[in-house]
């Protein structure tokens, strides 16, 4: 498409992406504002790192002998470390061969933790957020109108779903307190005989793309907060609910994951475990080990204090404040405009 026409051709609610790329701006800064009266440090963190997560599921951008930022999350809990009670960044984050409706390879993040703060307390920022967004967009609008639904925002109507409600609501499987790993597995396969062979192999990444499609089918009646999460699905959470479970809360509006959060994970051993045994897991499935960010495990071995953080897709986010289903509508430009 010729720029002439980029901007202006309008969707089928009769709005440009220019209208929308406007929109997107405001609610830039309604964020910026929340946060800066809640007396929020707003961190420049740079964008060539030296460090990453060795996460199977994200591949990050390597320059050289560093990377393209894919999160700001370890140097958002470097300074609360030293001494910033509350920080926030709002910038560009990479990641490699995400590219569909709702990725793109770079994209905008919005993170923030609390020094002493609970994962509620976090999750009333992230409501206080959208809630503010909303009735300074629509003042007048009791709903946000997201494809044909009318979704409720206001702070009582937000709902609450464990991990294990997810999947038996959806799937018809009943993930016991006490489940194993095997036990697990076996029970997704046969939920699920016809799984790619990739995914039948790797219990993780047929767990995560059973989550992504469930998901996809929540949030429309209201917002959720999916909670209470297998432990082996995240790598930096607090695992004080017990060796099977971490907590972690994972906010779904209008089938789309918008945010994540979790409280500090703090002790440097177990950082570390996880670290080396996702490297491990990138090995067996013939990726490339990734470097990773040493000083923030020194922080963690010199001592890290009680928190919580969350990070939203701001890029989503105005995906469903302008009514559109594809990322590049909310984008100047997208990766295959460039």
């Amino acid at each position: 498409m010729l720029d002439r026409h980029r901007w202006s051709e309008k969707d089928k609610n009769g709005v440009t992406r220019k209208e929308k790329l406007l929109q997107r701006q405001r609610i830039i800064e309604i964020i910026r504002d929340y946060f800066r009266r809640e007396g929020f440090f707003e961190a420049e963190i740079p964008l060539l790192v030296s460090g990453t997560t060795p996460d199977r599921g994200i591949q990050s951008f390597a320059v050289q002998d560093k990377y393209l930022a894919s999160s700001t999350e370890y140097h958002i809990k470097r300074m609360i470390a030293g001494g910033f009670g509350a920080v926030f960044t709002l910038t560009k984050n990479f990641r490699e061969y995400e590219f569909d409706a709702q990725h793109n390879p770079e994209f905008t993040m919005l993170e923030w933790a609390r020094a002493q703060a609970s994962l509620e307390t976090i999750e009333q920022d992230l409501i206080a957020v959208i809630t503010t967004i909303h009735t300074t967009l629509y003042p007048s609008a009791e709903y946000l109108s997201y494809q044909g639904f009318r979704i409720p925002l206001k702070q009582n109507r937000w709902q609450e779903m464990t991990f294990q409600e997810l999947f038996f609501t959806h799937y018809g499987i009943a993930i016991s307190e006490a489940y194993t790993l095997d036990e697990l597995f076996a029970s997704l396969k046969q939920a699920v005989p016809k799984a790619d062979a990739v995914f039948q192999r790797e219990p993780a990444l047929l767990l995560s793309d059973l989550l992504d499609k469930a998901v996809k089918t929540i949030g429309f009646d209201a917002p959720v907060l999916l909670k209470k999460w297998p432990a082996y699905l995240t790598s930096s959470a607090d695992g004080s609910a017990g060796a099977r479970w971490t907590v972690r809360t994972e906010a779904v509006v209008g089938g789309i994951e918008i945010a994540d959060g979790f409280p500090f994970l703090r002790d440097y051993e177990t950082q570390l475990s996880f670290f080396e045994r996702s490297n491990a897991a990138r090995i067996a499935a013939g990726l490339s080990a990734v470097g990773y960010d040493e000083q923030y495990l020194a922080m963690l071995k010199n001592g890290f204090c009680a928190g919580a953080g969350m990070a939203l897709g701001v890029d989503r986010l105005c995906m469903l404040f302008t009514d559109s289903v594809n990322i590049r509508d909310i984008l100047c430009f997208a990766w295959d405009e460039l």
